[in-house]
């Protein structure tokens, strides 16, 4: 992160506004942003994060150990080649090197398995889709691989004695024990007892801490911390006028108090819970979940409610066990359990699935490791394993009757009537089943001295979710209060938060975490006062600013010298910038999911938009969101160019910039001076500097013309098509753009255009020839050209279609096609700047019935600079209207990091 003020001259924060020439220069410099250092084949990898080996252990060496070990492993390496070791793979056998980390296409294990070659494995027949796309995504990220460990067994006969041991040293599974505050010298700056633990940890190291942040920048801060949502210029102006000594604590109550405080909690729990509101990929079944949003709601609730932190676990495992009397609304928490991926309707994956989210998401243990062998680092036995697969595969989803359903239905589980014996599946392999496993908690976790008790007569759901609610498990505090840390300061104690095993980072301040999972279960698991608790400390009100003593100390700040300087997570810039623009609808709290990027666009916080794990749309990915395929730790957060050419580009963005520039306080103020000062107000709760206010006028008042706007070649529309005389007699744009699709209005199909539509592959003619569909070429400049192509038509029902190619008032070339394709070639066509070639398709002679075709044609310059016109490729929404000189300077403002960072 760069240094840092609590005030930035507007230069200097991210946007440079250079009025001089009458142009706006934008330039965005989120802090970091600097291209990441190409990897070189010859260094050494970065250490594999342990989601990574999860992800390995999981999902990869059961595919291999199943298919691969026995013609490639210890006993045999046909063709030279053993696949049970990193270092193996990367020497390869006769056919070379079978891994290259990173490149999954270079890479001949996944060319193998692909069956894309003439060598074809395993012989056995090919892996399934999804384990070949595992493969390559493990490829894509380095191939991680977990290192040799002690002896580990895959039927669990010796794992309990090596978990035991293992669980005498690991830390975390030792009892907590609230600890003595320790003694400090500069107790004046302590504010809560917690601050006892940092302050002590620096004067040990001779760091002074930072200053507090100013009034404004707190304000700002807390309330994205615990609403996800800007603060209003009211609530600044309140809160900075107010002179009482307990202005931020009241200010803190309010926000905990706000029903936007659950909106914001809920959507970091979502990303522990994999929260989506579709399945995956399903092949032919239905993907949706319609009723996902039943969840997410209740997450929602129950943070608002302050629910105890043992009960919302309890309710996410096993509401259906608990006497919930008439208000059967707490069902709607086992979506916990329901909304994760199906895999196919794959039962292993899913009790997988299962299984890891309570554990990692509960515990931070990493228990799905021990699917096809004793964990190798950590104190997980395969029986344990198998133990808790057992107990899920012991539950059923309620499925009611579709007549009698009601309008919303819980995503619910219930118990099995017979719960079967559960038993080991020997190197994960559901045909070749070892020894018992009966339902019963983790060894690890269970007390020494007693005899673990076996859960026989139910599925064991409410006995496991009452043992990981314990005050006496040693991991469910700890757990949780290290992600609300990390929710307030970017980084948890631990800094592996849903790893708390051998493999994860050792905790920077044990005692502090002690203090707080203690004093967690002393205050009844409260959530809201472990955040008051948090937010109220000298530490977190510390200033962002940097100190270059401080830094040459500490330069990771894991002592927490300073405050962390956090970007807007992708929810966080998107609710802020409707926010800005005065369209974000508060008003209502839950309800089903809705569509968020697609214009219009939704108004309402982005937690109420719909998650597709399947097609999860790209600004998603841009903007760092978890992946909600599994259990997600925590977010990287990274800076890269697609993220500034967003807010330069994208639809929604631009929106929020016109609306904001047009609001009326704005169009209506007295001069551009006014403007300006209105903008910082709204933006950012403050009055802009003399320097950026200078720069603001000096923009707006510059006057000029914008930018151009580059004119697509292509036009989409309809018309009449005389087919005696050859000639489009008149050509109409077709109104309404679906974002993938041109149509004759919102619905479809149209009253007037019925299924007349037009999209990059082709599209549907009108009822008759008064509406055939009609993509035009217009000639850039003076060229000679010909035209490639293939008219296909699928649908045995029906006549087949016409299609002809139009242009200077001539018909060139004419093609029919009925349950079958043509090739549409012309040749030589002379067009000077301006003339158009029409793409004309109209129904055939029995009328517009199942008139679908695919048509997607390409234009080549003959001579000249060779150019090609791509009808696919050049396919687009209708051309932008250039912004006006105030809503390019809204969208610079938009842009800078003043708005989207939280110092």
């Amino acid at each position: 992160m760069p240094t840092s003020k609590t005030r930035e001259p507007f230069l200097t924060v991210s946007v440079t506004l250079t009025a001089l020439t009458g142009t706006l220069l934008a330039v965005v410099l989120l802090p970091g942003f600097v291209s990441p250092r190409a990897a070189h084949s010859d260094e050494t990898p970065a250490p594999a994060t342990p989601e990574a080996l999860a992800f390995f252990e999981t999902k990869i060496r059961p595919v291999l150990a199943n298919n691969c070990y026995s013609c490639h492993g210890k006993d045999a390496q046909i063709a030279g080649l053993r696949v049970d070791s990193r270092e193996a793979l990367l020497k390869g056998g006769d056919s070379g090197t079978s891994l290259v980390p990173g490149d999954p296409e270079k890479s001949l294990l996944l060319q193998v398995v692909q069956h894309s070659g003439k060598i074809k494995m395993p012989q056995g027949g090919k892996l399934k889709d999804n384990e070949i796309a595992d493969l390559a995504e493990w490829i894509k990220i380095g191939a991680p691989w977990t290192a040799k460990s002690p002896a580990r067994t895959a039927t669990g006969k010796t794992g309990a004695s090596a978990a035991g041991k293992q669980s005498a040293t690991l830390w975390s599974l030792q009892a907590v024990k609230k600890p003595a505050l320790p003694a400090v010298k500069n107790a004046v700056w302590c504010k809560t007892p917690l601050d006892r633990f940092i302050l002590a940890r620096l004067e040990a190291k001779k760091i002074v801490p930072m200053s507090p942040a100013d009034k404004r920048t707190l304000l700002r801060r807390v309330t994205y911390d615990l609403t996800g949502l800007p603060p209003t210029l009211a609530e600044v102006t309140a809160f900075l006028t107010d002179k009482h000594p307990d202005a931020y604590e009241q200010a803190v109550n309010r926000l905990l108090d706000s029903p936007h405080y659950g909106e914001r909690m809920a959507r970091l729990w979502l990303d522990v819970a994999r929260y989506a509101d579709t399945k995956g990929y399903m092949f032919q079944e239905d993907r949706n979940y319609p009723n996902a949003y039943t969840y997410r709601d209740w997450v929602t609730t129950a943070f608002n409610r302050d629910l105890p932190y043992d009960e919302f676990i309890v309710r996410q495992l096993a509401a259906d066990r608990l006497p919930l009397g008439e208000d059967k609304s707490d069902l709607a928490a086992l979506g916990f359990l329901t909304v994760g991926r199906r895999f196919l309707n794959n039962m292993p994956d899913i009790m997988d699935d299962r299984i890891d989210v309570t554990m990692r998401g509960f515990q931070g243990f990493t228990v799905a490791c021990a699917r096809c062998h004793d964990h190798k680092f950590d104190p997980v036995p395969t029986q344990d394993y198998y133990s808790l697969y057992s107990v899920f595969a012991s539950t059923k989803e309620v499925s009611p009757e579709i007549s009698k359903q009601p309008v919303r239905v819980a995503m619910a589980v219930e118990d099995v009537e017979k719960p079967g014996e559960g038993r080991i599946f020997k190197r994960g392999n559901p045909g070749n089943q070892g020894d018992v496993a009966p339902r019963r908690f983790l060894l690890a976790l269970s007390p020494k001295k007693e005899p673990r008790p076996e859960w026989t007569n139910t599925s064991g759901r409410l006995e496991l979710a009452r043992a990981i609610a314990s005050p006496q498990n040693p991991l469910t505090a700890r757990v949780f209060v290290n992600r609300v840390w990390r929710w307030h300061f970017g980084q948890g104690i631990v800094r592996t938060p849903s790893d708390f095993g051998m493999q994860g980072e050792k905790p920077t301040h044990p005692e502090l975490l002690d203090h707080l999972a203690s004093q967690f279960v002393a205050d009844g698991w409260s959530v809201k006062k472990l955040h008051r608790r948090i937010v109220l400390s000298a530490t977190y009100r510390q200033a962002s600013r940097f100190d270059a003593k401080s830094y040459a100390a500490d330069p990771e700040n894991r002592l927490l010298w300073r405050q962390n300087r956090k970007r807007l997570d992708l929810e966080q810039i998107r609710d802020s910038l409707l926010s800005a623009s005065g369209k974000l609808n508060l008003k209502t709290v839950g309800g089903p999911a809705e569509e968020m990027w697609n214009a219009p666009f939704m108004t309402r916080r982005a937690l109420y938009g719909k998650i597709d794990r399947q097609n999860l749309p790209q600004t998603f990915r841009t903007f760092d969101f978890a992946s909600p395929d599994s259990t997600n730790a925590g977010r990287f957060v990274t800076t890269v160019p697609q993220q500034s050419l967003y807010f330069l580009n994208a639809p929604l963005a631009i929106e929020q910039a016109r609306t904001l520039a047009n609001l009326t306080e704005i169009g209506s103020a007295k001069d551009d001076a006014t403007r300006v000062r209105i903008l910082y107000r709204r933006l950012f709760g403050r009055s802009p500097l003399s320097e950026e206010l200078a720069i603001g006028t000096r923009f707006l008042s510059a006057g000029g013309a914008t930018a151009p706007v580059q004119i697509s070649p292509w036009q989409y529309g309809y018309g009449a098509w005389n087919e005696s005389a050859g000639q489009v007699t008149s050509f109409l744009p077709l109104p309404h753009f679906t974002g993938s699709a041109y149509q004759g209005g919102p619905a479809f199909p149209d009253p007037t255009l019925n299924y007349l539509t037009l999209n990059p592959d082709g599209g549907h003619p009108g009822v008759d020839n008064s509406f055939a569909v009609i993509r035009r070429f217009v000639a850039p400049r003076d060229v000679t050209v010909s035209v490639s192509g293939t008219l296909g038509h699928e649908q045995k029902e029906g006549d087949g279609v016409q299609g002809a190619l139009f242009g200077r008032g001539a018909t060139i070339a004419r093609w029919s096609a009925h349950t079958s394709k043509v090739d549409t070639i012309a040749q030589n066509i002379v067009l000077k700047r301006g003339d158009t070639l029409d793409f004309v398709v109209s129904p055939g002679p029995g009328g517009n019935g199942f008139d679908a075709f695919t048509w997607s044609p390409m234009i080549t310059e003959i001579g000249g600079k060779n150019a090609t016109w791509f009808a696919k490729t050049g396919f687009a929404g209708p051309s932008p209207v250039p912004l006006s000189r105030r809503e390019q300077y809204a969208q610079a403002l938009l842009m800078t990091n003043e708005f989207l960072f939280v110092d």
